[in-house]
């Protein structure tokens, strides 16, 4: 069947070129010179897709569009925008919230103009070979409706502009019974609630729950009760209101976040070898939608592997064949593409740009974010290096894994563990005394002790038990780095002879001794020793993970330690403190690094603006100085070089 496109554009030529490109492409395409003859023809017979110009004489195309979404039959129709007046971000989100995807702004590219006809015309036939409730809430938030959407098992969810944000209790068992289930009230309690006749605040109320308890429940049964009903086909209906009846207190979800936890569940309809076969020769690239809605996930390392693998330029096929887990690859792949975030091209080409600056990407610095070409630093490789730190063992937040019966008995064993070593000592928590302790035995029982938490294990502790198994870790390497170094340890065992407490619970000998690592390594820094000054900020950091200053500095010297010139997973290291210092607090001593950082990769006007930055918190700091004078000079320099090439 030969695809129909509504071609509303009112310059002549355009049209014409725009059609032969259609045409080629096998699709048959009507003109419309004005917004009024779009009408006409949207009224008299039926179109699969609207190409757009807003700037239409008679009816603009402004106009076209309201009453486009306003008509029960043509509401779902794709439209892509064209416009050479309507610039910017502002317009591009308002037509977002009408339901267009595409917004072309003039003059765009014959492959621009392709690309965004063959990804609307694939989405309306995923959309509706889909009929299911997943669907139907797609739609939704494309288009920003707000309104009361029933669930096939009777819960009346409330959205405001494509979101839920609550959903109605009142005379509902629903919400009662999954209190009653997780134990929260009685059965006495849910009879009482029902004869009530109140909302959910009843159980605030009559002091069953805490607000904020009663808040985290009412998501949890929220998003429980939208993933649960994904795929029905039946049952369901919208009611689309401007403004719904909305029940306290609200429950606001991220539908995106919403959707990408029920994709891994494998909750949402899915039809993998249906996907790989339409798309498995295509090329996934990043459109621009991607880089708005990335940050509101919270993707796992698997994830942000997929994704990061795009960078290669392979046919999805081999991208998917290559995962560890070609199912989850291949269903992640497909969220981002119904979420609009992915697309796909017949050539290999490079992603879409964001539409605006973005700081983080995945929810960290994008200095911390690694290229596909990058070699991944091991656990083990950080072991040896003695410069493990908690990030990078743990990995990012919110990646927990349920458990299974083997991960249960390694929590067991990491409870057991931490009360093992309350109020021992550094030698004793490795199985050795003063009198016994060599170099070779430290370093083995360490290798012993920190091997058995592997990122994998750390991933899949629940919340609990990890704030326990980075309490161990960060003793243990607090312990091998006093005991490893000749100087820290003859410190150490004088404290030990004087009976000070120096178990798992002496904070206040951690916090002396950090801050005479700090002094002796800021002292190295200024001689320009940078290997003795690595080493003391090393310490001081072991002992004070947390910070600013601490990371600041040791970054600056591993960055300046000639040692590690050639080594990758130093500067990565050094990144990663540099992150870190500046989450911690802003200070001028990160900003003052990532400068001279900028420098070195030639990028001096990014430089220069991380020195201001350093200056204005510090206008003493001697490293963004010495980083504007030597901007200055350079360009001092350039400027007479310019001047005898002029005129000589």
């Amino acid at each position: 069947m030969t695809t129909r496109v509504l071609l509303a554009e009112d310059n002549a030529a355009l049209a014409q070129m725009l059609q032969t490109f259609l045409a080629a492409q096998g699709m048959e395409t009507i003109i419309a010179g004005t917004g009024t003859e779009a009408m006409r023809v949207l009224a008299s017979s039926p179109v699969d897709l609207l190409l757009l110009d807003l700037k239409l004489p008679e009816l603009s195309g402004v106009e076209v569009l309201q009453r486009l979404r306003k008509s029960p039959e043509l509401a779902s129709l794709p439209v892509i925008i064209m416009t050479g007046v309507y610039r910017g971000e502002k317009y591009a989100l308002g037509a977002q919230k009408l339901g267009v995807r595409h917004y072309l702004e003039k003059p765009f590219s014959r492959q621009a103009f392709l690309n965004a006809v063959h990804s609307s015309l694939t989405d309306v036939q995923e959309i509706g070979e889909a009929r299911n409730l997943f669907s139907k809430i797609l739609g939704i938030h494309e288009t920003g409706k707000s309104g009361t959407l029933s669930l096939p098992q009777g819960v009346r969810v409330i959205f405001l502009h494509g979101e839920p944000i609550s959903f109605i209790s009142k005379g509902e068992r629903g919400f009662a019974s999954f209190l009653t289930s997780t134990g929260k009230i009685t059965v006495d309690d849910l009879n009482l609630f029902l004869s009530s006749g109140e909302g959910r605040l009843f159980f605030t109320h009559t002091g069953l729950l805490t607000y904020d308890d009663l808040v985290e429940e009412s998501r949890l049964f929220l998003t429980a009760a939208i993933i649960s009903a994904l795929r029905e086909t039946t049952g369901f209906s919208f009611r689309e209101e401007p403004s719904p009846n909305t029940e306290f207190p609200l429950a606001p979800l991220s539908m995106p976040r919403l959707l990408c936890q029920a994709a891994r569940e494998n909750s949402i309809p899915f039809e993998g070898e249906q996907f790989i076969r339409v798309n498995g020769g295509k090329y996934p690239f990043r459109t621009s939608l991607f880089f708005r809605l990335t940050n509101l996930l919270t993707l796992r390392r698997e994830e942000i592997d997929f994704l990061q693998q795009l960078a290669a330029r392979r046919p999805l096929k081999e991208l998917v064949a290559a995962a560890e887990t070609p199912g989850e690859a291949a269903a992640f792949f497909y969220f981002l593409f119904a979420m609009g975030m992915l697309g796909f091209r017949d050539v290999p080409s490079a992603d879409e740009e964001p539409d605006f600056v973005q700081r983080n990407l995945f929810n960290r610095p994008m200095e911390e974010v690694k290229t596909a070409d990058e070699p991944a630093v091991g656990f083990d490789d950080l072991v040896e290096e003695v410069s493990e730190t908690l990030e990078l063992v743990v990995g990012t937040d919110g990646m927990a894994a349920p458990l299974s019966s083997e991960d249960i008995n390694f929590e067991q064993t990491v409870q057991r563990e931490y009360a093992g070593i309350q109020n021992k000592n550094y030698y004793e928590i490795f199985g050795l005394s003063q009198n016994t302790f060599s170099f070779n035995a430290l370093k083995e029982a360490y290798f012993a002790k920190t091997r058995q938490y592997s990122p994998e294990k750390f991933m899949e502790l629940s919340g609990t038990t990890m704030n326990i198994a980075q309490d161990i870790l960060s003793h243990y390497a607090n312990a091998y780095n006093t005991l490893s170094s000749v100087v820290a340890k003859e410190r150490y065992d004088e404290m030990l002879n004087a009976d000070t407490t120096l178990g798992l619970d002496g904070k206040q000998d951690d916090r002396l001794q950090a801050r005479i690592q700090f002094q002796s390594g800021s002292v190295f820094m200024e001689m320009g020793e940078f290997e003795n000054a690595e080493k003391a900020l090393q310490d001081a950091y072991t002992l004070e993970p947390d910070n600013a200053s601490h990371c600041a500095l040791l970054a600056l010297a591993i960055y300046r330690n000639p040692a590690n010139r050639s080594s990758k997973a130093s500067l990565e290291k050094a990144k990663m403190l540099l992150a870190k210092s500046l989450q911690i607090e802003k200070n001028a001593e990160a900003y003052a690094l990532r400068g001279w950082m900028l420098m070195d990769e030639g990028r001096e006007g990014l430089a220069e603006g991380e020195f201001q930055k350093a200056l204005k918190i510090n206008p003493k700091e001697s490293n963004a100085r010495k980083g504007l004078n030597m901007i200055a000079e350079k360009r001092e320099t350039d400027k007479k070089g310019l001047f005898r090439k002029i005129f000589s």
